[in-house]
């Protein structure tokens, strides 16, 4: 997505692959054609994972020259922000995180932004991503993270305990294509969805987050009260979690209901085999 719409604006992109056949070489390393790569650009992207950028906020800004911009595309920026700021707290860097599939493309979409050390090059990255039509979110590396626990940590980790409890429970898969109404079969699409997406970008969400223990607590905590009303409470005391659990909603509580009503209205059963006894 980004080689793209840098492309598009005319810049000259080359791409460092690892999963290329001619390696150039560990970013987090020496190696003479990605020194040479490195230290003729005037923005570095880093698109890898946590560790590597880690090991990479603290050899790789000795390659860069003056006025480079250090983007990087974590889901966690914390860690970053720090080994940056013990190595190389004058490199312009920012950070950013699509939150969204790259796929989806970037207009009208949010993109979180932190910015680790600003300068002329943050601004020109913002403002291409601003031209794309993006809707720029700016947090500090710790609001960033504390945001990204609720968007996504915990709602990775509903969808996956739904998955690991349909599992235990051990309905047929068919059965569940052939009757599942409107909100099942939206979970069971967002349980494809993480299902079949790349494990190590989930366990960055999981694992790397310093807040996402916490989201996950809070998810089993609201399951528990919720099963000690069911099985131990009342109606009215029901009725008082789902007030508590509108909350979140704020003013936007009818748009969404509205979207969901949309959802469900375009959403069609996918063709299923016919279940029987």
């Amino acid at each position: 997505m980004l080689v793209g719409l840098l492309r598009d604006a005319g810049a000259e992109v080359l791409v460092l692959d690892p999963r290329a056949p001619r390696r150039p070489g560990e970013v987090t390393g020496g190696a003479p054609e990605l020194a040479d790569a490195v230290g003729a650009a005037s923005t570095v992207v880093l698109a890898v994972p946590e560790q590597v950028a880690l090991a990479a906020a603290e050899t790789l800004p000795r390659f860069l020259r003056p006025g480079t911009l250090l983007v990087e595309t974590l889901s966690v920026k914390t860690r970053f922000a720090a080994a940056l700021r013990r190595s190389a707290p004058d490199v312009q860097a920012m950070g950013i995180n699509p939150m969204f599939a790259p796929s989806l493309g970037m207009a009208g979409r949010p993109v979180s932004v932190v910015v680790h050390h600003d300068g002329p090059g943050v601004d020109a990255f913002l403002g291409l991503l601003d031209g794309a039509g993006a809707a720029l979110v700016r947090l500090s590396a710790e609001e960033h993270d504390t945001l990204c626990a609720a968007t996504q940590a915990a709602t990775h980790a509903a969808v996956l305990a739904f998955g690991l409890a349909l599992a235990d429970l051990g309905v047929p898969a068919e059965w569940l294509a052939a009757a599942a109404p409107p909100p099942h079969t939206v979970a069971l699409a967002l349980l494809a969805r993480i299902g079949l997406g790349s494990p190590e970008v989930y366990w960055d969400v999981q694992a790397a987050n310093p807040s996402a223990p916490r989201a996950r607590a809070a998810l089993a905590d609201g399951l528990a009260r919720l099963s000690r009303v069911c099985e131990h409470g009342t109606q009215a005391e029901f009725e008082d979690l789902l007030t508590t659990a509108r909350v979140p909603l704020g003013a936007d509580a009818e748009r969404y209901a509205d979207l969901c009503a949309r959802l469900f209205r375009d959403l069609l059963p996918e063709a299923a085999s016919e279940v029987g006894r």
